[in-house]
């Protein structure tokens, strides 16, 4: 009895609680790279369809904060290249412009994330310009390799509407976006 009552003492004394994850290494602000992957759909509601794919580099720019294990923060991104009507390079998309709210988890040196925002886009048909809004969702995780220079993956899906000529025919784009990133935290 005696052996199992200090065994029992001793188990209690050697372990130590669990303590929260400390996610301060994401505090402040960030700079970095993307390239993505694109593709999707488009609806014109006179009844055209088609997918788009291509692909994109741009910016991005940042801020997080965090409490405990949790990060929370914002982000703008732009980026740029050719996003097209498969079969029909007349039109594509080539900037977008987007405004992102970010929550997350950090675990270890990975932050993963979820996000929310608002996305601008500008596309062209037969080289006139035009623009589109929309919502964006998606998830991420990023990697600290340094204690100032992370590595990450994103995936978002952009709902783009727009209404593109004068006689009021409109567009709907579902656009996903796979993208690696890069960044340098201050």
């Amino acid at each position: 009895m005696k052996t199992m009552r200090a065994s029992f003492t001793f188990l209690l004394l050697a372990g130590h609680p669990v303590l929260a994850q400390d996610a301060s290494a994401w505090d402040g602000t960030y700079v970095g790279l993307l390239g993505s992957d694109n593709s999707g759909d488009m609806l014109y509601n006179d009844g055209g369809a088609f997918d788009l794919d291509g692909t994109t580099v741009g910016l991005i720019a940042g801020y997080n904060t965090s409490n405990g294990p949790w990060v929370f923060g914002g982000e703008l991104s732009y980026s740029k290249g050719d996003v097209e009507e498969v079969g029909n390079p007349n039109f594509l998309f080539t900037s977008f412009f987007d405004l992102k709210g970010r929550a997350g988890y950090a675990f270890g040196s990975a932050l993963v994330y979820g996000t929310l925002g608002v996305t601008a886009s500008r596309w062209t048909e037969f080289d006139e310009s035009f623009s589109g809004n929309g919502i964006l969702y998606g998830i991420g995780v990023d990697y600290l390799v340094s204690p100032r220079v992370f590595l990450g993956g994103e995936y978002i899906l952009r709902d783009i509407e727009s209404d593109w000529n004068v006689d009021g025919d409109t567009l709907d784009a579902d656009l996903g976006s796979l993208s690696l990133r890069v960044g340098l935290k201050f």
